[in-house]
């Protein structure tokens, strides 16, 4: 998995080259539909944990980071349908801040990206993305808006994964299941709360992570794991095994 996972050409936006640049919004996120893992901050846990399984993923810089799993590996992104629809109430935001990104390029520096291949870039139809003296109109001023609450999530997420690796109650989980058609699926490389060690937790850690609204997102994906068999699911059958 890659924290860009579908974007391919990000570039800095930047009011000179980009001046006469329009978005047209998309009319489907199948963009996302071989995402089967998507990057969750959060302020997203509740939203999240009531459709989807949330788990943690050592991605390649070694970060850990929690993920909504929306598939199986190897798959397509089992909550966008054939018409690039979204099929849960909530959309991650991940998904919704596209194609716009912030890349850090330098010591607390970001600086506003885009996927410079997204379908709904062009020159003759949509909003323009910056207004005739230079200056950036609603799409970047939404982006902006969106994109900046993002990180602040993002930051408080990092520091809520630290504390559970610091009290060493993650642990590998695999998850196996066989479906009543004799279809069989197995998730692995996932890393998930150990009740067991957290009940191991000092009652100072416990009053402290429940006075953050960390006990709470602790409960929240441990409760999402019960949406694994929603994911199984909504995996189809086989042509040969449909009804």
């Amino acid at each position: 998995m890659t924290t860009l996972l579908f974007y391919k050409n990000v570039v800095a936006l930047d009011r000179n080259q980009h001046a006469a640049l329009k978005l047209k919004p998309a009319d489907s996120l199948d963009f996302a539909g071989h995402a089967t893992s998507l990057p969750i901050v959060i302020g997203e846990f509740a939203e999240v944990a009531r459709q989807s399984p949330i788990a943690f993923l050592r991605v390649e810089n070694g970060d850990l980071v929690p993920v909504a799993l929306t598939g199986l590996p190897g798959g397509r992104n089992l909550y966008v349908d054939d018409d690039g629809k979204w099929t849960a109430p909530y959309i991650p935001a991940f998904v919704r801040r596209y194609p716009f990104v912030f890349a850090e390029t330098g010591e607390d520096q970001l600086t506003l990206c885009v996927d410079r291949d997204f379908e709904g870039f062009n020159e003759a139809e949509g909003e323009p993305l910056f207004d005739a003296g230079g200056e950036p109109a609603a799409p970047i001023q939404g982006a902006l808006e969106m994109l900046t609450e993002f990180q602040r999530q993002n930051i408080l997420t990092r520091q809520f994964v630290q504390h559970l690796e610091e009290a060493g109650i993650l642990m590998e989980a695999q998850a196996s299941a066989a479906l009543n058609d004799g279809r069989n699926f197995t998730l692995q490389g996932l890393l998930v709360v150990d009740e067991a060690k957290l009940r191991e937790i000092s009652e100072d850690t416990l009053k402290a992570w429940f006075a953050t609204g960390e006990l709470g997102l602790i409960y929240a994906h441990l409760l999402s794991l019960g949406n694994l068999l929603e994911l199984l699911r909504r995996q189809p059958a086989p042509s040969g095994l449909a009804n």
